[in-house]
């Protein structure tokens, strides 16, 4: 009896290491990939244009991060364009009088709010008969000039391949924005699709 109660209560404490590494993000235990998130929001080409910029701003949003798969045949995702340098090792120059200064989220969704009739006109380049449903994520590295120097897109195959995938990657290159005193910005900028 003392052999089993021994052995019950090293396995719940194996039990409850797992558990508490799942929960905590230590241990995947996923075997199939993600699913992308539903679309919260529908694009409507004949709202007028005060709703039509509010519908925009509330189906995109600014974010730090996201995740990147590789292409998984025709209906799956994937991330094309330039690497963005993220994993690079970033120098400091102690003589320059260079600063931290970034830009703001604000002001990122501002550049994004310049070339959106573009991106949309992009979108109707998608290769697909169906219509297409998930998450574009636009990676890119913003200079302290305020220009964009790489592009990379992920998201549903169908978007970011191809022609659509080409424009998309043409638009986003075309964003300007101020100039700031601070080294080169990664941003990832997640936009909805219905």
């Amino acid at each position: 009896m003392l052999r089993f109660l021994a052995g019950f209560g090293v396995a719940s404490l194996l039990w409850g290491g797992f558990v508490y590494g799942y929960h905590r993000g230590w241990i995947d235990i996923s075997l199939a990939p993600e699913a992308p998130p539903q679309a919260q929001e529908s694009a409507s080409d004949d709202a007028s244009p005060d709703a039509t910029h509010k519908s925009d701003r509330a189906r995109r949003k600014h974010a730090s991060g996201g995740t990147r798969s590789k292409a998984r045949g025709p209906g799956g995702n994937s991330m094309t364009g330039d690497d963005l340098g993220e994993n690079d090792t970033r120098s400091v120059d102690m003589n320059s009088a260079g600063g931290e200064e970034q830009l703001t989220g604000h002001e990122i969704e501002q550049g994004f709010d310049s070339v959106f009739a573009q991106v949309r006109r992009c979108l109707i380049l998608v290769a697909s008969d169906e219509p297409v449903h998930g998450q574009v994520t636009f990676g890119l590295r913003i200079s302290g000039q305020g220009k964009v120097g790489a592009v990379n897109l992920s998201g549903p195959s169908s978007v970011t391949q191809g022609e659509a995938g080409a424009c998309l990657r043409k638009a986003a290159s075309a964003m300007r924005f101020r100039t700031f005193h601070g080294p080169d910005m990664v941003v990832h900028y997640p936009l909805t699709l219905e």
